[in-house]
């Protein structure tokens, strides 16, 4: 059967990390949407993320391109979250506005003595640091995928054809 279920990545080192990055790249999302649970030690958000997955293979857009349109692009929700955080901060976001859209650019890690740091920036210089004893994180897509998403093609069932010796 070929069915696709949306995107669920998991994020146990940078090279993941990465990956969860660029498919949330220029994501959107607020402050109202993000939490973080003390107790579990997770930090969660939702975001609306661009379907990287339905934009036309680069030869087949302009040259003077550099992206697809992103407005033809459609966008799906999207849940993120790490685990093992012992500390949340916030830098440039104003908790005032919990509703303000705030465009992801990109989700970083770095080391810190004896633990990481996960940064994801926002642009104008937003960020949120999460203080973490190792990278445990997950993406998942939220919404029901849509019919235009290109599926993997899987050869139909066939039997074997007898060998002819």
């Amino acid at each position: 059967m070929n069915t696709y279920s949306g995107l669920k990545l998991r994020a146990e080192d940078d090279e993941d990390l990465a990956i969860i990055s660029a498919c949330l790249r220029r994501a959107l999302g607020s402050l109202g949407e993000m939490a973080y649970d003390r107790a579990a030690r997770r930090f969660a958000a939702i975001l609306v993320r661009p379907l990287w997955e339905t934009a036309p293979p680069k030869g087949d857009m302009d040259k003077d391109d550099e992206e697809p349109d992103m407005v033809a692009l459609g966008r799906m929700r999207a849940g993120l979250h790490f685990d093992h955080v012992s500390a949340v901060r916030f830098r440039h976001l104003d908790h005032a506005e919990p509703n303000k859209l705030l465009h992801l650019v990109a989700i970083v890690s770095a080391s810190l003595s004896e633990r990481f740091a996960i940064i994801l920036s926002f642009e104008g210089g937003g960020e949120i640091f999460l203080e973490v004893d190792k990278i445990h994180g997950q993406m998942r897509d939220l919404d029901a995928p849509p019919a235009n998403i290109h599926k993997p093609d899987t050869p139909p069932d066939e039997p074997f054809e007898d060998a002819k010796l």
